[in-house]
């Protein structure tokens, strides 16, 4: 039997092979371009050209001197060429890894990472892209690494070396690593400041440096400028091809902030905090330095605090700049608003005498003390003066719901002061409305409100600053990378709160406090100081929390002529806890010291008494019933 294939049959076998691997070829083609034309179009396009970002550099923040605070340093990002990589990565990471000091394996696990990534989003067989090993990276550090690199066997037997092996060591030399420009920010005076500066951290890019908090954040356009952005085709090499570079747009740097801290001021003030926490263990402290006449904000500390270039070092906690973020009840220091009120309204008069029922005053059902003390008539002066809360109490009574809730949303207690900070709160003031029978008693003495150290600061600048109130200024000027100055922050006035007259007779009463009452510890020995002091017990939300206190005082100082408004809070101080024991001396501490840095001469002589009382044209005289009635037992 003849079982040889006829030469025809073979030629019809291979044609009909030839003509199914065609049309396999044309449906692949038809495919590629046709079917997947724009897909595969985006990915080659991709490879070829390729977007370069050039960081602008960051801004510099200073203080009012032009000392730097946080300031941009440049570093190198360092990354592994995967092209390079691809299948030799435990050929290069034990080469590369000592250079950037880090661990074979760490440098093997991020490069096998980004490339397993790689090859999931994509089917083409060409690797290409980075894998990033280090950021940080000095440029010192840098050069020596491109040194090392270059001068490197790999493992691989130099004097033997065939051409292609040759070939694959140049490549490994000059390809496995890149780097890009990259910036640090550095903040020269460490934890000084840091709730207010703030800190900083890459983008969702993980590249450009972004605010995260602090003025960093809430000035981060300004401070990052624009970045420039060009596009231009690269070689299969990876190499730029110089002639196609589009610039897409300019580069423009960030611009520097001046802001109206003083350094050598808020040195002062960090230091008396440090001390204020070592000696008392409170929970937290916050203090703060205002000028009057401008709002302009001098010191601004709080503690515990952070490292702005650690951050994650550190307990979130730390990050919140309580100044402005808290909110607590104010305790006596509200007082002050209270008199304010009154005086401004010609309610009473600071000889009008009201009667402190020897300590106990039941009103609408309710008892009021006044904190273990049996006080009966007291001027309205001396009901400051001694901190009691039957006679302020009383003095709001006379007010009216009304009226008193106006003076305190005037002076801004429902509102954010607008400060250029980022997370500032507004005070928590019910209207009248919501009041109970006897909320006017306690808000009289800080008590139904909870509101911000910066709120009652300003507040109290505003009594200084002849009733009216000025927003709180920060950032004072804004200059270009250059020098050139763009834009600059003035003085802001608000509203006038109170007239001038009341403004005058309302520090005469706070000199009181600080001459013979509460806030003796806060006395100066060459100037008068105007202040309040403030205990507000703490609440869980439910009741009051025996043990737990929000210790406060705000002074004003010289009084004729003010120039700082310091106020100084102690959260849950240990130990007895009053702000005329824990703050007034902490005040003093700032005050002597900041009125010593600007040269502000003394206001008390030998022949003018330390606490001149200024007498107002009224005849004294009693409050009117029913404030001088009894309760009854």
């Amino acid at each position: 039997m003849n079982t040889q294939t006829h030469p025809l049959s073979r030629a019809a076998l291979v044609f009909t092979c030839l003509a199914f691997l065609f049309l396999a070829l044309l449906g692949r083609f038809i495919h590629l371009q046709v079917v997947r034309h724009a897909e595969l179009k985006k990915k080659a396009t991709k490879q070829r050209l390729r977007t370069r970002v050039t960081q602008a550099w960051r801004g510099s923040i200073i203080d009012r001197h032009g000392t730097p605070l946080a300031v941009a340093t440049p570093v190198k990002i360092i990354y592994a060429d995967l092209a390079t990589w691809d299948e030799r990565v435990d050929r290069l990471a034990p080469v590369v890894a000592p250079l950037l000091d880090l661990k074979p394996e760490e440098v093997a696990r991020r490069v096998r990472r980004r490339l397993n990534q790689i090859k999931a989003e994509s089917d083409l067989k060409t690797i290409s892209g980075a894998a990033l090993l280090k950021r940080n990276v000095p440029p010192d550090q840098w050069t020596t690494v491109r040194k090392a690199i270059a001068n490197a066997s790999f493992g691989l037997p130099i004097g033997r070396l065939s051409s292609k092996e040759r070939r694959l060591l140049n490549r490994f030399r000059r390809s496995a690593l890149f780097a890009d420009d990259d910036q640090l920010r550095r903040y020269p005076y460490g934890t000084a400041l840091a709730q207010v500066i703030g800190f900083v951290g890459h983008g969702s890019n993980g590249h450009l440096l972004q605010g995260k908090a602090g003025i960093e954040a809430a000035w981060n356009a300004g401070l990052t400028g624009r970045n420039g952005e060009s596009v231009s085709s690269h070689d299969a090499a990876g190499n730029e091809l110089a002639h196609t570079r589009k610039v897409m747009s300019g580069l423009i740097d960030g611009g520097n902030l001046r802001l109206t801290i003083d350094l050598n001021l808020q040195k002062i003030v960090e230091t008396a905090l440090a001390k204020a926490m070592a000696t008392y263990s409170p929970s937290n402290a916050a203090f703060i330095v205002v000028r009057p006449q401008s709002g302009e904000i001098l010191a601004l500390a709080n503690a515990p605090t952070f490292s702005p270039e650690r951050p994650a070092a550190s307990s979130p906690a730390t990050w919140r700049n309580r100044v402005i973020s808290d909110r607590n009840e104010a305790g006596s220091v509200f007082k002050v608003i209270t008199l304010a009120a009154a005086l401004d309204l010609g309610v009473t008069s600071l000889d009008d005498r009201v009667y402190c029922e020897d300590g106990r005053w039941i009103y609408n059902g309710i008892s009021l003390r006044d904190g273990g003390r049996r006080y009966g008539h007291l001027s309205v002066r001396d009901c400051l003066a001694k901190s009691s809360n039957i006679g302020l109490a009383k003095i709001a009574v006379a007010i009216g719901p009304d009226r008193f809730y106006n003076y305190i949303t005037n002076f801004g207690f429902n509102r954010t002061t607008g400060a250029p900070l980022p997370d500032e709160i507004p005070g928590l003031v019910r209207p009248p409305a919501r009041w109970s029978g006897i909320s006017a008693t306690r808000l009289a003495i800080g008590h139904e409100l909870a509101v911000s150290q910066i709120s009652l600061a300003m507040a109290y600048a505003a009594i200084a600053n002849e009733g009216t109130r000025m927003r709180p200024l920060l950032v004072r000027a804004v200059n270009h990378a250059d020098g050139a100055e763009w834009t600059r922050y003035e003085p802001t006035p608000i509203g006038n709160v109170i007239r001038p007259d009341t403004a005058k007779q309302v520090l005469e009463a706070m000199q009181a406090v600080v001459d013979t009452g509460t806030g003796k510890a806060a006395a100066l020995p060459d100037h008068t100081v105007a202040g309040k002091t403030g205990t507000a017990q703490k609440s869980d939300g439910r009741r009051y929390v025996p043990g737990r206190h929000y210790c406060s005082f705000i002074g004003i100082t010289p009084v004729n002529q003010p120039e700082f408004v310091i106020a100084v809070a102690v959260d849950e101080p240990k130990g007895p806890a009053s702000g005329g024991r824990v703050e007034a001396p902490v005040f003093r501490e700032i005050a002597e010291q900041a009125l010593a840095l600007y040269g502000v001469p003394g206001d008390k002589t030998d022949e003018a008494p330390a606490a001149p009382r200024r007498r107002t044209s009224r005849p004294s005289k009693p409050l009117s019933p029913p404030m001088l009635a009894r309760s009854q037992p």
